[in-house]
């Protein structure tokens, strides 16, 4: 066999081996796109979205010569789910949810408890260090206003 013969079938396998896998990829993609498999990943996408896990805290922040405006959209929020830290010019804004849950019944003779327990939270760098003279929340937006410090400080407290 001459060597442009054995060329000439080293690339016929790999020309029938990519057109396998182009076969094999279309044949998963297919499968994955069918409406069972299709409904157990939007599952897993909504669990994920409702429970936190994916969900983003937006944040503006408006600079106003010494003072520092920084707003966040946390709508549908209790204040007592909030939490922030400030160290430096690091900023953290985050949200905590903690449930408990217990069946009882008596004719059965059985109970649960249920525990559920999410967080997320948002982290921005701040241009300069601030004084937080004050934070609050109303209607889904927390605003936290600070002036502009050489020092910092190392929590805030909503009003």
């Amino acid at each position: 066999m001459s060597e442009k013969d054995n060329n000439n079938t080293q690339d016929e396998k790999q020309s029938h081996s990519s057109l396998d896998l182009q076969h094999y990829l279309k044949k998963v993609d297919e499968l994955i796109d069918q409406s069972p498999i299709r409904g157990l990943f939007d599952e897993i996408d909504k669990f994920f979205h409702k429970h936190g896990v994916f969900s983003s805290i937006g944040v503006d922040i408006i600079e106003n010569g010494e003072e520092l405006i920084i707003q966040a959209s946390m709508p549908g929020v209790s204040k007592e789910q909030i939490y922030m830290d400030l160290e430096g010019t690091i900023l953290t804004i985050g949200l905590k949810t903690d449930t408990t849950t217990e069946v009882q019944n008596d004719q059965s003779n059985y109970s649960y408890k249920k525990y559920s327990y999410s967080q997320s939270q948002r982290v921005v760098k701040l241009p300069f260090p601030i004084n937080a003279t004050s934070a609050t929340y109303e209607n889904g937006m927390l605003v936290i206003k600070g002036t502009k410090l050489p020092e910092y400080q190392k929590q805030i407290f909503l009003d």
